[in-house]
């Protein structure tokens, strides 16, 4: 799917589980998506991004960044563009790394087999920072009485634990060989991405 394709998706996914699913009006949900109420009506009724919100929703790594959005919509009310768009460019370049018709692992033998252990051992050393984060973030705030800034260090420890739980996601469906291309995921430089996610990291 092209990125826009998958930012139409994840909109049209959010929009008919947060009316459908917790009771949103067309008009609140089209506030909290930063959308017209036109635009909601549109992909409720599957006239725009049918397809792929289909392809996402059966999409387990896509489902564990779009049940984050839910939580910060519920949490605070609205998604901010910026988030929403940070969260649909992180989702493609994932799905990007996966092949688009075949579910099943194209390994060629002993080379690739441990470059893939590789990828699984750096990607496992990130969850473990992430839970670590989340565990120090928590501790923070309940030593808080700032009631703001200690929903902020939470919100920042749940989505700690909400990377880690992607990338456990990741690691599955690598370890079952399941919709994994380990050439195409050399090819995004795994252990960059997670350096420069580190030194961004708060």
């Amino acid at each position: 799917m092209r990125f826009e394709e998958v930012l139409a998706g994840i909109r049209a996914i959010l929009a008919r589980e947060l009316i459908e699913g917790y009771g949103f009006s067309r008009k609140r949900a089209a506030t909290a998506l930063n959308l017209s109420q036109p635009a909601i009506t549109l992909y409720l009724s599957g006239r725009r991004a049918s397809a792929s919100s289909r392809k996402l929703s059966e999409n387990l790594i896509a489902r564990q960044y779009i049940n984050g959005l839910i939580e910060k919509i519920l949490l605070k009310g609205s998604l901010s563009r910026s988030e929403l768009y940070d969260a649909a460019l992180s989702l493609w370049r994932i799905l990007e790394s996966e092949r688009a018709e075949s579910r099943w692992v194209e390994l060629a033998p002993e080379r690739e087999e441990s470059r893939l252990s590789e990828l699984i051992r750096s990607l496992r050393e990130r969850v473990q920072a992430e839970q670590e984060s989340a565990e120090e973030f928590m501790r923070a705030a309940m030593s808080l009485r700032d009631d703001l800034v200690r929903m902020i260090f939470r919100m920042i420890a749940s989505d700690c634990l909400r990377h880690a739980d992607i990338l456990m996601a990741l690691i599955s469906a690598m370890e079952r060989r399941e919709t994994i291309n380990a050439e195409q995921l050399k090819r995004l430089n795994i252990s960059k991405l997670l350096e420069k996610e580190e030194k961004a990291h708060v």
